[in-house]
């Protein structure tokens, strides 16, 4: 035996003394607790319990070359604990690194009480990296403990909001109160909702779902939402407005892995109900081949929605509406209509904003009057309803030229 597993073996047996383990938890305990930004004051037996755990399984491994490790049972307690009280994942962290600082503070003290014959700066090295390791590994498996049991709670209250909304929504035989408390004390009998519906393209968009309902309840200048995560491609979210909202334009949501679409409703359990069926509804819009926006707002296509449930008349209606117009040569003809009948500008102006000549703008009305044996403005609004869903639901390409020139 050398000198330093003589030592490593007296130190081990010295500290395994009850009244040294008891005297290392309570100064670590303290040092966890030191700051007063903690507020574990009420676990503080159960961190005793920890640390001595931790200490003796340390002192343990310290004469042992190599052993699979497995973390102390209360150390397990402890990551549950934090987790099923929602304290986050910073303060579990938080603790272990001032385990940590404390450790380190009394290997220094030791390795200066060690006989002066030992390498006391290599005793340190050695010391200090069996430490470390520990650490780690604790820490690796703290985290782990309380991630797998974060989900498992996030994944039953998930399915608790997703039950009692999905009845609110079927046949509204939820009460008020209970649909709430559901929700976390949602608003329910507010002025007026509006309901959020995101949807991935892609199972590798998921993970932008939440993201994107932050966007757009930032745009409206409403931090606050409730979300409910029916599963599969989808997430939901409400927010309690007294208004309708102001334009959502989705900058910073990708049109080509997600889409959000909005639906206002008024107060009460009617309408939170009718703010969500709006929001689905207009995804018959907003998931159509043609379509390239991020956010659809409902009362922007309700008309288009209605047609869309009976696609067979709709393409009939636009087909017979738009006549030679629905030919896919003619794109740059019909954006020149739509341009037209949207604005209040004259032909002139639409020309000069657009830098094309204003003849141009001139001689394509021209030709699309005669492809529709009709003035542009003559049934407009079936013209600009024909235009929508041709674009959205006939069109042949997702990414269409939109270029005047």
């Amino acid at each position: 035996m050398t000198e330093l597993d003589a030592w490593v073996t007296s130190f081990a047996a010295q500290q395994r003394q009850p009244e040294e383990v008891a005297r290392w938890a309570a100064s670590t305990a303290d040092a966890i607790l030191a700051e007063g930004d903690i507020d574990l004051a009420d676990l503080r037996p159960l961190l005793l319990e920890a640390v001595e755990e931790h200490w003796y399984a340390f002192l343990d491994r310290l004469a042992l070359s190599e052993q699979p490790f497995e973390l102390v049972p209360t150390a397990r307690t402890v990551a549950l604990e934090i987790a099923r009280r929602h304290l986050g994942l910073p303060l579990l962290l938080t603790i272990y690194q001032r385990a940590q600082q404390a450790s380190w503070d009394f290997a220094v003290q030791v390795v200066e009480e060690a006989p002066s014959d030992l390498d006391r700066a290599g005793l340190l090295v050695w010391f200090w990296t069996k430490a470390t390791a520990w650490f780690g590994s604790s820490v690796e498996q703290s985290v782990l403990l309380y991630q797998t049991e974060t989900d498992r709670i996030r994944q039953r209250g998930d399915a608790r909001r997703y039950e009692v909304v999905s009845r609110a929504i079927g046949d509204g035989n939820v009460a008020p109160a209970e649909l709430s408390a559901a929700l976390d004390g949602h608003p329910i009998s507010v002025a007026g909702h509006v309901a959020v519906v995101a949807h991935a393209l892609t199972a590798d968009a998921i993970e932008q779902l939440e993201p994107a309902i932050h966007t757009v309840t930032r745009d409206l200048g409403h931090p606050r939402s409730v979300l409910v995560r029916p599963g599969g491609r989808e997430v939901w979210a409400w927010l309690a407005l007294s208004e309708r909202p102001d334009v959502v334009d989705g900058t910073g949501i990708d049109p080509t892995a997600v889409r959000v679409t909005i639906g206002v409703g008024g107060g009460g359990l009617d309408g939170f109900v009718g703010a969500h069926r709006d929001a689905r509804a207009a995804q018959r819009v907003a998931l159509a081949p043609g379509r390239r926006e991020a956010v659809t707002v409902y009362d922007d296509v309700a008309a288009l929605v209605l047609v869309a449930h009976d696609p067979a008349a709709a393409e009939r209606f636009t087909r017979s509406t738009l006549r030679g117009l629905a030919d896919p040569t003619h794109d740059r003809l019909r954006e020149t209509v739509r341009e037209v009948l949207t604005s209040a500008e004259t032909a002139d102006r639409i020309a000069e904003r657009l830098g094309i000549h204003k003849n141009t703008i001139r001689y394509r009305l021209s030709q699309a009057e005669g492809l529709l044996g009709r003035p542009v403005r003559e049934r407009a609004g079936d013209l600009l309803l024909a235009l929508d869903y041709h674009d959205a639901f006939l069109t042949t390409s997702t990414v269409k030229n939109h270029s005047f020139s």
